[in-house]
């Protein structure tokens, strides 16, 4: 039972979960139950893809890394509408992001034999994949389409290939980078690199001003390291620098491990899975606030006015009020999340 009783425009969020060994995508709605699709292996994003006249909201399940399938469904139906298998010798990131004009998305690409990251343009009718192009580093992850058009790709520096799962394969002769691709070309036009070449970059997220927050996750080989590590980097024009604590010393329980970032309420949102705890800062990398929520993982916005954020038995809902409301979930959430629009 959550604490409140969902307001009338409790958040309808789209997200995976696991129930037992089996992995499900779906709706969750406050008080109800969600409703969802079986999938063959844990998903990683879900991107929403709006609909337009005569066509249904739909959205994209992305395999999480390194992935084997696609999944294009109907998420107010539930209902499967293309299953897509990965080509020989490609593997999924976990993540996609529509082209400018939506007939089209991008994924993030392994290539099995040589470990190089590739970016992957794909029908979003068929799934079927019309070009690839590099990603400019190992390990790509998140990526966004810039208003400029071109993309930004976190190429996060872990090789992780099917035959050995989740192993991290050279952890140390990580490179991880931002790398800013021409659509239409795929040449690199830009790259970023933190000093700190054991910081991971991971996820992805833009103010309104332009400024890119950027969630790490550490890979020092020392835990007290990664203790120290910072949970964010901002992009700022071609400036990529991390965030440090404001008291030098982070939070409680923090391991290094950042799970997602958003931007909402004016301000940058991360989450830390294994710390229990959700922090957020200005676009200028200060005023930390934190909030607890066990397990805070997957986390949601909606233009930039609510959040959403989902633990292990609660979801967090803030919408421009003082405290935010806590609903009771049966099952937590996976690793990202995107909230519907309100019909």
């Amino acid at each position: 039972m959550g604490r409140h009783t969902p307001p009338p425009d409790a958040p309808r969020v789209l997200t995976a979960w696991m129930r037992g060994e089996q992995s499900w995508a779906g709706v969750w709605t406050p008080g109800q139950t969600p409703r969802g699709i079986a999938l063959p292996a844990r998903a990683h994003q879900l991107l929403l893809v709006p609909g337009t006249q005569g066509t249904p909201l739909q959205a994209l399940v992305l395999a999480r890394r390194p992935g084997e399938y696609l999944l294009r469904m109907d998420p107010l139906r539930g209902k499967a509408l293309q299953w897509h298998t990965m080509e020989d010798d490609r593997y999924l990131g976990g993540h996609a992001a529509l082209s400018a004009n939506g007939n089209t998305f991008f994924t993030t690409e392994t290539d099995g034999d040589t470990g190089q990251g590739l970016i992957a343009e794909r029908d979003q009718h068929t799934l079927e994949k019309i070009r690839e192009f590099l990603s400019g580093g190992i390990g790509p992850h998140a990526l966004l389409l810039e208003p400029a058009g071109t993309l930004m790709v976190a190429n996060g520096g872990i090789l992780n290939l099917p035959e050995t799962g989740r192993r991290k394969l050279n952890i140390g002769r990580m490179d991880s980078n931002l790398t800013r691709l021409d659509v239409a070309s795929g040449q690199v036009l830009a790259q970023y690199r933190l000093a700190d070449h054991y910081l991971s970059l991971r996820h992805l997220a833009f103010a309104p001003d332009g400024t890119l927050g950027i969630a790490l996750q550490a890979e020092h080989p020392q835990p007290l390291d990664r203790e120290r590590a910072p949970a964010l980097a901002l992009l700022k024009g071609e400036e990529l620098r991390t965030v440090d604590w404001e008291t030098r010393q982070a939070p409680s329980a923090w391991d290094g491990y950042a799970g997602d970032v958003c931007w909402a309420e004016g301000r940058f949102w991360v989450s830390a899975p294994h710390a229990g705890w959700l922090a957020s800062w200005s676009a200028a990398g200060d005023e930390l606030h934190t909030q607890a929520l066990v397990g805070a993982g997957a986390l949601a916005a909606h233009s930039g006015r609510w959040i959403v954020g989902g633990g292990t038995a609660a979801l967090l809902y803030r919408s421009h009020t003082p405290q935010p409301q806590r609903f009771g979930v049966p099952l937590p959430w996976d690793n990202h999340a995107a909230l519907l629009p309100h019909a």
